[in-house]
């Protein structure tokens, strides 16, 4: 519904106020969809998040080559990062999903041998899976030994797209790959500080409106009168501002929206300490 809310004209119809004149297609709302992720422009809604999210996904597959999978696929935005591999998709049927190669059952499994693939891609899918050990371990399998887990899910966000159920710290994200036999080798926390606090504030006002009185009231309302006069001031400032905040890794920054991490399959194929110990407490 969100999505929805954002396109002009939309909104009233969806919420009841008034009518409204028929919106854009499925498809016309799913290309710019695609556009916001591959694309980001200064006043898209996320434009800071997005654009830390591609650089940060295009510097871990630079060098990807082999044959890889888009796991949780979607409309698999960002395939054109990938300039010396072969890139699948497995997704589950149906939904807002482009048809795949692969067709997911309903547990997530994909219907291939064991360590099919040199590398699996998962963005922004972590969150809305019912099990995601069991969603590790199956990207796990699908490697072959050596392979590499490129992975990015949500630090802090809003609730979206229908089934929503976790969220992660980076150290949590990784302890959790570790159980599923990984060996993590980074994990990168994105949209950090104030680029990612400012950028829920813009959105919050978009979607809300603040009420107005007091100072704090009035600091908030002259937020949202920038934005809607000039869309693009509030991107541009992050750029110039806090741009070196788009990524970090270590400690220093303990707030960030995203979070983006780099594992492999040990090359003898056997799972981590940390999973061996799983599996014997078990």
């Amino acid at each position: 519904m969100t999505l929805l809310r954002r396109v002009p004209g939309l909104g009233p119809l969806l919420t009841g106020a008034g009518t409204a004149p028929t919106g854009p297609s499925l498809d016309e709302l799913m290309a710019e969809r695609f556009r916001e992720r591959v694309e980001p422009r200064p006043g898209d809604w996320a434009y800071a998040h997005f654009l830390d999210l591609r650089d940060a996904l295009a510097e871990a597959v630079r060098d990807a080559t082999g044959v890889w999978l888009d796991y949780g696929a979607g409309t698999s935005p960002y395939r054109g990062l990938f300039r010396s591999a072969e890139l699948q998709t497995a997704d589950i049927p149906g939904g807002e999903s482009l048809p795949a190669d692969h067709a997911l059952d309903r547990d997530g499994r994909c219907p291939v041998p064991d360590g099919t693939f040199d590398g699996v891609l998962s963005t922004q899918v972590l969150e809305h899976v019912s099990d995601a050990d069991a969603y590790l371990r199956e990207a796990y399998r699908l490697l072959r030994p050596g392979g590499r887990l490129v992975l990015s899910t949500h630090g802090v966000w809003e609730e979206h797209g229908g089934q929503d159920l976790w969220r992660w710290t980076a150290d949590g994200l990784a302890r959790q790959a570790e159980w599923a036999g990984f060996t993590v080798d980074r994990t990168v926390k994105l949209t950090c500080g104030p680029r990612g606090l400012l950028l829920l504030l813009r959105w919050y006002g978009r979607e809300h409106g603040w009420p107005s009185g007091g100072p704090v009231g009035l600091a908030l309302r002259a937020l949202w009168l920038v934005d809607r006069l000039r869309p693009r001031a509030l991107d541009e400032y992050l750029d110039r501002a806090f741009r070196h905040l788009g990524r970090s890794e270590g400690p220093d920054q303990p707030f960030y929206l995203d979070i983006l991490l780099v594992a492999s399959k040990p090359h003898d194929g056997a799972p981590g300490p940390a999973h061996r110990h799983e599996t014997r407490r078990a």
